[in-house]
């Protein structure tokens, strides 16, 4: 038992895509229905998207429970099927969390480059690293563990390097390159101190403009289409971080 927008975002992530609608938009749409979404995780993150019980909500069937929507590794581009069955699968052998990138490496086997795009995607969060520490941590590792070194103890790794801190246009931009989508911000909402010094107008202020008004609008485009019989015309649906423009 379970809200029905929690169900429906699970399922059409984890079906074959949706005609218009890129994960980006389902995952905004979850939200505005009050679905909270949480990002691939390598302790937390099955293969396909799964559902969690919201932090708060009774366990003792009181009242009707809450999940929340947990973003599944099949949406880290260039991450396969095996090796993130693979991972799951080292997970659950020990039923303990993945302290890091090496003890993934370790447990897992999976190949350094697949640990690279784990970091790339920000999958190491639960670890107390960020994209950048990650992607630090794994190029320290070779193609396989040589046995001399395979009882080491985190003790004797080297010593914490201290990286520049990623600004959050960056991060925003390797979510998009890497998940399609980002749970961090909306590329326009750090766009917008400019655009309204340029009179553009928001998706969410159209409800609320003058009809026959000209207006200026911007956002990431969604939807293209050019039907045969509408003499050329292009329709474009534009998305910014407070709705959808046609």
């Amino acid at each position: 038992k379970c809200h029905y927008p929690d169900v429906f975002a699970a399922a059409i992530l984890n079906s074959q895509p949706m005609g218009f609608y890129a994960p980006a938009q389902l995952v905004r749409d979850a939200k505005e229905h009050g679905v909270e979404a949480r990002p691939v995780d390598i302790n937390h993150s099955n293969w396909d998207c799964t559902l969690e019980l919201d932090d708060g909500s009774p366990d003792d069937g009181s009242q009707e429970r809450k999940y929340a929507l947990r973003l599944g590794l099949r949406q880290i581009k260039g991450f396969s099927q095996i090796h993130g069955d693979d991972l799951v699968a080292a997970r659950a052998e020990t039923g303990r969390p993945f302290a890091d990138p090496a003890d993934l490496w370790r447990r897992a086997r999976l190949p350094v480059g697949a640990l690279e795009t784990l970091s790339r995607a920000d999958a190491y969060g639960s670890t107390g690293r960020t994209r950048r520490q990650a992607l630090w941590a794994v190029r320290a590792l070779g193609p396989e563990e040589l046995p001399l070194f395979a009882g080491m103890d985190e003790s004797s790794a080297e010593p914490e390097t201290h990286l520049p801190v990623m600004g959050l246009g960056e991060e925003v931009a390797h979510d998009y390159s890497t998940l399609r989508l980002s749970l961090k911000r909306h590329p326009l909402a750090l766009m917008r101190d400019r655009l309204t010094v340029e009179r553009v107008t928001t998706a969410e202020q159209l409800s609320y403009t003058k009809d026959g008004a000209k207006v200026t609008v911007a956002g990431l485009a969604l939807v293209r289409q050019r039907p045969g019989t509408a003499s050329g015309v292009i329709f474009i649906t534009l998305e910014d971080e407070t709705g959808v423009a046609n």
